[in-house]
């Protein structure tokens, strides 16, 4: 599986959110994610570039409290038609960075039979020597909870080393059904919208 990064524990974490399949913005979803199993896992990443919006795909979220309302800093999850990295679609993730802290992602659930490499393409649209956000990724076993924390994801790769587009290769390894997920984790003071496309497995 990616090599995670374990045992992170924000404090002001509140709650991990979920949304289903829908391609507007989503903010204020409550309930965990977890796989209601109607979509047959298989080895291949279905709809990997979001040309069908969001299907195939489960948004989550693990973020901060907004001490000025008292509920999780606002987030989103949306269909894009720029900047994209092939096709006509991608997916952009948005968080207020306010607290410094907050993931979102989307997932799926998948075979990881014969797999060895999760690939992304990610934007970022600057190159900076700041590191606002740093790409989430998962690819491993359902955690025993039922659903994923930032804790989970191997948050090492800053998405500002870069301007533009770039091709992110993530080795891992694993047996049968797992969950595929990619996403954003903020980790500066800033409102942050980041941009994904063409998930794969190999």
């Amino acid at each position: 599986m990616v090599v995670a990064r374990i045992g992170v524990t924000m404090h002001r974490r509140r709650f991990l959110a979920a949304c289903g399949t829908g391609v507007a913005a989503l903010a204020g979803c409550t309930a965990p994610v977890v796989d209601d199993g109607t979509t047959d896992p298989s080895a291949s990443v279905t709809n990997p570039g979001f040309e069908s919006g969001l299907r195939g795909w489960l948004v989550g979220r693990d973020l901060p409290t907004d001490p000025n309302t008292g509920l999780p800093v606002e987030s989103s999850a949306r269909i894009v038609d720029d900047p994209v990295a092939g096709g006509d679609a991608a997916l952009q993730f948005a968080i207020d960075g306010g607290q410094d802290d907050g993931t979102i992602w989307a997932q799926q659930a998948v075979l990881l039979d014969g797999t060895d490499t999760l690939s992304v393409s990610v934007h970022s649209p600057e190159e900076s020597f700041n590191t606002l956000t740093k790409l989430a990724a998962y690819a491993g076993p359902r955690p025993e909870r039922g659903w994923l924390r930032e804790g989970d994801f191997d948050t090492e790769r800053a998405i500002e080393d870069h301007a533009g587009w770039e091709r992110v290769e993530y080795d891992l390894s694993g047996e049968g059904e797992g969950i595929v997920a990619v996403g954003v984790s903020v980790v500066w003071e800033t409102e942050v919208a980041r941009t994904i496309d063409d998930v794969s497995l190999s």
